[in-house]
């Protein structure tokens, strides 16, 4: 009688909610081509989004806020100084949306998931409510933070004493109780006998290791064992700190699919012993104290041998895109893998492998009729140039009829005309290209193995053949001066339109790279922290260039001016950015990367003037708080570099020694400031006005209309015109002002440009 083992892989929280994960779907597959016929995968990532953005969870929520985060504990405060200005914040926002966040939360959601998706009007009013709701989420937790990007805690994740700390931590740690209620019970029943978990970033390791101390102590006998590209830089150091064992049996490194087939095969013959697992690392339990045993690395797997992915398990329908794009890993590795700063080709696995033209296309197909979708998503460090030729002709031929994108290497003689040309023929709607700077010598220092004429031929071909072009770049690489790092932002600024976004970071050293293992070819000095024992990323000093401050608040420049020149980055446009696939849906629907700029353009200027004679009106619901402070000085300061070090890294989640304290003393206090902040419960806006402004609008809403005002009050003069309508033409751009038919006044025209001291300001 064959013996039931039930096998569960996890995707834990956090990871971004458009689009499935990868690596899960390629295990269930292995697995079951090898015999394993009770694999169920879950990503429990767009599980706990769901649950957390419903109407039941966000009144949890907006109750603790009440209870943990009272406004009312600032009412007597003359000046708020910078370490109370986020609880504040989650405070003033959550006491403003919750009761509409709570009724709009579901259709929000739908509409996301729906054909208002490509209507811009609906769809960013519907992200903001989402982001908001995540806001709400967030306070009831403060200070932890969620995100459609992250999760972090006040705990920092590279000190296991405290990442242990936070996986029990009821108040702040909204995943204990999420998994203890909803996740643990269905587990408890299935009972399964290994429970794997993918650890591909930083913000899932808390959550990660919160559910595997819940498993281990309702379930001692389920085996738990993690993987993954996080894991792959500090797994080792992990399976050493103290009392990880109570989280987790196991670690697998690198490449999954061998090393759990072979790891499910020795717990299902009863073997105590795992030394023959390969890339495992372990705790031998039959020991005292549980040592900690390292496997020599196993062997890599053939990727043509390898089965198209199970997506089956995952409810395709939750994430939060209208039509799912699925990822698919065409190889694995980095051809090239030269560039100084990469650590990938080192933790991704031995080796480079790829699959043939020929397999992607098949596997593909079959992807695109099991799921109904003609979306993908590329997983590749960098498509090698035959590659690059071979995969459109293999799915011309193949009439796939799909839409995708990638990441990419500058290669010029691939992505020429006609290569960029064959390339859209098949379905290729967007490629991100790692440019990282406009600087030769920082090229040739980073071995790049490209010059600023091959990045410009590529990015001109690929654009000219109506493909979206995304540059990869980074701020404050070893040397870098102020003056290199605004000749990047010229040279991108320079190549719009071909160039439609940028993923810009600033430069951080881990471990792994060659900046670290030989600083001084690079001028710097790594500051290393001793009391981080899973440190992977690490403080430096240049002997040149920008320190690590200086490079931050460049990041701040370079943000701000694409913000003006890309039109994808203008206003609220950057939703499209923000969310991965969103852009691409666009594209794929066959919107043209000039339709959309010029949509986004056309967006961010809309709203004024309005016909002469044109009337307007309080739009009906606004909700209002009166302040002693200016939300929008508050805003300014926790956007601050000196508060964004304080808080912890986005891409590295760790902390920054003493930059709390750095910001605490050098940034100013709120001082006493009367304002009212108003909500747009239909827009999902906030506007801060000044106390005399809200009177206005008052006296608007009591008379019914703006003319129906101004006809009470008599005639104004010239000057006093034109300050009232550069006044109400922003609050008619923000729609806090709607059209109401017209007036008797036919002199009366708002203005399309906004007077210097307009007292509104969008928040």
């Amino acid at each position: 009688m064959k013996t039931r083992f039930p096998i569960s892989l996890i995707f834990p929280p956090q990871g971004h909610f458009t689009q499935p994960y990868l690596a899960l779907p390629c295990l269930k597959a292995w697995l079951q081509q090898a015999g394993f016929d009770d694999v169920q995968v879950r990503d429990l990532s767009i599980e706990a989004y769901d649950q957390f953005l419903s109407p039941a969870y966000l009144q949890y929520a907006a109750d603790k806020v009440q209870d943990r985060l009272p406004l009312e504990r600032w009412d007597t405060v003359e000046s708020l100084p910078f370490a109370d200005m986020g609880a504040w914040r989650g405070a003033l926002e959550s006491g403003l949306t919750a009761p509409t966040l709570i009724a709009d939360i579901e259709a929000s959601k739908a509409l996301v998931r729906g054909e208002g998706f490509y209507d811009a009007d609906a769809y960013i009013p519907a992200m903001r409510a989402i982001y908001q709701g995540l806001r709400l989420v967030s306070a009831a937790h403060f200070p932890s933070e969620l995100t459609p990007h992250n999760f972090t805690m006040r705990y920092a994740n590279d000190r296991s004493h405290e990442v242990l700390a936070a996986t029990v931590d009821e108040v702040e740690n909204p995943f204990v109780r999420y998994f203890r209620q909803e996740i643990l019970p269905g587990l408890i029943e299935r009972r399964p006998r290994v429970l794997g978990m993918s650890v591909i970033y930083g913000s899932q390791l808390i959550p990660a290791l919160t559910l595997g101390r819940l498993i281990k102590a309702a379930l001692p006998e389920c085996h738990v064992t993690a993987g993954g590209g996080f894991l792959a830089y500090i797994g080792a150091k992990l399976m050493q700190a103290p009392g990880i064992d109570a989280c987790l049996d196991s670690m697998i490194f690198h490449e999954g699919e061998a090393p759990l087939q072979a790891l499910c095969e020795a717990l299902r013959a009863g073997e105590q012993d795992l030394s023959r697992v390969g890339s495992l690392t372990w705790f031998d339990r039959s020991q005292a104290g549980h040592p900690c045993v390292e496997n020599p690395p196993g062997h890599p797997v053939h990727l043509n041998k390898a089965p198209v992915p199970d997506f089956s398990d995952l409810p395709l329908e939750r994430y939060f895109s209208p039509e799912v794009v699925l990822p698919y890993d065409i190889n694995r590795g980095c051809y090239y893998g030269e560039c100084a700063f990469c650590t990938l080709p080192t933790v991704i696995g031995p080796g480079y492998r790829t699959r043939s033209a020929d397999t992607i296309a098949s596997h593909v197909l079959e992807l695109r009729d099991r799921h109904q979708t003609t979306h993908f998503n590329f997983i590749t460090d960098c498509m090698p140039p035959g590659m690059i030729r071979d995969l459109p002709e293999a799915l011309i031929e193949n009439q796939a009829g799909i839409t995708w994108w990638s990441d990419a290497r500058v290669e010029p003689k691939a992505y020429d005309a006609e290569g960029a040309q064959r390339l859209f023929d098949a379905g290729c709607r967007k490629l991100l290209f790692g440019f990282e700077t406009a600087t030769p010598r920082l090229l040739k220092m980073m071995k790049k193995g490209q010059s600023l004429r091959s990045v410009s031929e590529v990015v001109k071909n690929c654009a000219e053949a109506g493909i979206s072009v995304t540059l990869y770049a980074m701020v404050g690489f070893p040397s870098e001066t102020r003056e290199e790092a605004r000749a990047t932002l010229q040279y991108i600024e320079d190549s719009v339109p071909y160039v439609r976004e940028v993923s810009l970071q600033t430069f951080h050293i881990d471990e792994v790279a060659l900046t670290y293992r030989e600083p001084e070819r690079f001028g710097i000095r790594i500051l290393d922290d001793p009391e981080a024992d899973l440190q992977l990323y690490h403080d430096y000093e240049s002997e040149v260039g920008m320190t690590q401050g200086e490079a931050a608040e460049m990041f701040e420049e370079m943000m701000t001016r694409f913000a003006e020149v890309l039109p994808i980055f203008s206003g609220d446009s950057i939703l499209y950015f923000m969310q991965k696939s969103h852009y691409f849906l666009h594209l794929a629907k066959g919107m043209h990367p000039d339709a959309f700029a010029a949509a986004c353009v056309a967006r961010a200027e809309r709203g004024t003037p309005l016909p002469a004679g044109s009337d307007v009106r309080v739009r009906p619901g606004l909700v209002a708080q009166p302040l002693r402070h200016s939300y929008r000085r508050v805003l300014r300061t926790l956007h601050d570099p000196l508060a964004r070090a304080a808080r912890p890294d986005f891409l590295t989640g760790r902390y920054v020694g003493e930059a709390d304290r750095i910001a605490a003393e050098n940034l100013s206090p709120a001082p006493y400031e009367p304002r009212v902040l108003v909500y747009d419960p239909v827009q999902h806006e906030f506007v801060e006005l000044s106390a005399d402004s809200w009177k206005l609008l008052g006296a608007i809403e009591r008379a019914g209309s703006l003319g129906a005002l101004l006809a009470k009050s008599g005639p104004q003069t010239a000057a006093g015109r034109r300050a009232l309508a550069g006044f109400l033409g922003e609050l008619l751009r923000l729609r806090i002002l709607v059209p109401e038919g017209t007036m008797e006044l036919p002199d009366y025209v708002l203005p399309r440009q906004e007077p210097a001291n307009v007292p509104a300001t969008h928040a």
